[in-house]
């Protein structure tokens, strides 16, 4: 936006329709835009709306957000088309390509959940995509596993090879939130989302933007662009397990030729750093760029973070992703007529997952299926690596009676010894009642010492919480390295939030410092089952809830490694599971028996 001067900031006020006791309601909107980009100064003191208008506009054009305060008051029914109108006239002699610019002054973004029912299962294709905790593009579900957004949205996180191909940076993975179901309800509150988890390698695939829509002054440059090869501004993302209750989304790769009318699903930049909840605009799809076409031209409006949102037809088909605009001339989108195919193929996957435990011979049948449990192997496939960060080396497994949580102190054992020579030791809480910190110490310390960790109980002393930090974890964590050497050592506690136990406050104090003590000590590994209280700041993302297997989750389990399962199977495992839950048996149980039944068809 180049500088505005006072004339045109006075045309912007003038397009405000709100009346003039509106004051303090525009007021509001310029706090809650203003704050969250660090302006603290109020932009007039006067109570005269108009001078208010002209002062924040002065202030948003200066700090650099003037189309968000805009957008804010459009979203806040103060003002119109007309104000669109304006700040084209601003914005009229800027050069360059903009990724976002809002283009149509007739219709704009509204709260999709109102708009109409048929709009819920869009809904749930949509997500934010965050990189380091601020909201940086929109992105849609077009595979179970997979998410399509623009490779601008996630460059930061991207390495370019002189070829042009494109990689995920080291480390990157801790830096990239998914988030689906960000969206304000019919009660007027914005839900939580639903945080997808990531596969370790979550670059599926990448195409850079091409060279003129880095630099572009020209919205209908397709120099460099051809089918099939691209380039296409894509990013593949890559997630370790299917969204809850999300539907697939139908692509449409040969839309009709002439215009036809569009609506985006988006998440545009706002007020924080989350960004906007989901939000629906339309317009229309009228112009197609190249023979077969490689880029479309819209009218819908759009802000920042608007990338890679879907673009659908009036069928609710995606037929493209928005890519960026000028504003005044018209937004750009990449069809998904060439990069679909490759959706199709099989999904390499890097982590060897069990499909059975072969040494908990207790368990029948020999080898003991493991169903579901992906996302706690992927993290304990990265736990592995010795550079592994500390919230990867803690594991917070939460879950509701029939989820799992005792498996996992075996699904622990067996991925860890059967693919490293880890040092795993489990302690269940039941045997610490009665303990205070320095017991509590000295127990696990007997147990690492002891071939087998059935303890009986020393006698117990009085320890300070403040003494633990200095005296009782040093000799703790001292004792662990000394039994793992120059191996991992991974300490699993089960038993937290058991019905009859209470935790002492003393065993809370160790457990919290051995979370705590995870920066000083690369070589361990910490797997808390049941643990209900608040981890450590930093450690917010190892936390697991478990959930009951899906249907997804069973079929996986007759699927071959780096393939998805075939929809037929995923489809047919709801009725079997509603055949269980008939005879009262739901969880690993039900799934289990659903097991069973199709280990029996499979064979035959």
């Amino acid at each position: 936006m180049t500088a505005a001067t006072s004339l045109s900031l006075s045309a912007l006020a003038d397009t405000v329709t709100a009346p003039a006791v509106d004051w303090i309601v525009v007021e509001r909107v310029w706090e809650r835009v203003s704050r969250a980009r660090g302006v603290h100064m109020p932009p007039q003191t006067s109570r005269d709306l108009r001078d208010l208008l002209v002062g924040a506009f002065a202030a948003a054009e200066e700090h650099g957000f003037l189309d968000v305060f805009a957008f804010e008051l459009i979203k806040e029914g103060l003002a119109g088309p007309s104000l669109v109108t304006a700040l084209r006239a601003i914005d009229e002699n800027a050069g360059g390509f903009q990724l976002q610019a809002l283009q149509n002054g007739v219709r704009h973004a509204v709260n999709p959940m109102v708009y109409a029912e048929g709009l819920l299962r869009a809904c749930d294709y949509v997500c934010r995509i965050d990189i380091r905790g601020v909201q940086a593009g929109t992105g849609v579900l077009v595979r179970p596993t997979v998410v399509a957004t623009m490779a601008h949205v996630v460059w930061p996180l991207l390495t370019q090879a002189p070829d042009g191909t494109l990689a995920a940076a080291p480390d990157s993975l801790r830096d990239l939130v998914v988030t689906f179901r960000d969206y304000v309800d019919r009660a007027a509150t914005r839900l939580a989302g639903d945080t997808a988890p990531l596969h370790p390698d979550w670059l599926l695939y990448g195409s850079p933007p091409a060279e003129g829509e880095r630099l572009a002054g020209d919205v209908r440059d397709i120099a460099g662009i051809a089918a099939p090869a691209g380039p296409w501004d894509l990013a593949l993302i890559r997630l370790a397990a299917p969204p809850k209750g999300a539907a697939q989304a139908e692509l449409m790769g040969s839309p009709p030729a002439g215009p036809f009318e569009v609506s985006l699903l988006h998440h545009p930049h706002g007020p924080n750093e989350r960004g906007e909840p989901l939000l629906l605009s339309d317009g229309r799809l009228d112009e197609q760029l190249g023979v077969p076409p490689v880029r479309y031209l819209h009218d819908v409006n759009t802000l920042g973070g608007s990338s890679g949102a879907p673009v659908f037809d009036q069928r609710w088909r995606i037929v493209a992703l928005h890519q960026g605009g000028i504003t005044g001339v018209r937004n750009r989108a990449v069809p998904v007529r060439d990069w679909s195919p490759m959706l199709d193929r099989p999904l390499p996957d890097g982590v060897p997952y069990l499909r059975g435990l072969e040494r908990s011979t207790d368990l029948r049948p020999v080898p003991y299926p493991v169903i579901g449990r992906r996302v706690t192997q992927q993290r304990l496939w990265r736990a592995l690596r010795p550079d592994a960060a500390p919230a990867e080396r803690l594991f917070v497994v939460r879950g509701g009676p029939g989820t799992g949580k005792r498996f996992t102190k075996r699904l622990v054992r067996e991925f860890v010894e059967r693919h490293s020579d880890g040092v795993v030791v489990t302690l269940d809480l039941a045997n610490a009642l009665g303990q205070d910190a320095d017991g509590f110490a000295r127990w696990i310390t007997g147990a690492l010492s002891a071939p087998d960790p059935t303890l009986t109980h020393g006698d117990v002393l009085t320890t300070a919480p403040r003494e633990i930090r200095d005296g009782v974890l040093p000799g703790l964590s001292q004792r662990v390295s000394e039994v793992g050497g120059d191996r991992a050592v991974w300490l699993v506690l089960e038993g937290f939030g058991g019905a009859a136990l209470d935790v002492p406050p003393g065993v809370k104090d160790v457990v919290v410092n051995l979370m705590g003590g995870l920066r000083d000590h690369p070589s361990q590994r910490l797997v808390l089952v049941g643990w209900d209280d608040r981890p450590p700041e930093g450690f917010e993302a190892s936390i697991e809830d478990l959930a009951f297997p899906t249907a997804y989750d069973i079929a996986a389990h007759f699927t071959p490694a780096g393939s998805a399962p075939a929809d037929a199977l995923v489809t047919a495992v709801p009725s079997l599971l509603a055949l269980q839950r008939a005879q009262g048996l739901t969880g690993y149980p039900a799934a289990h028996a659903v097991l069973r039944m199709l280990s029996v068809g499979i064979a035959a």
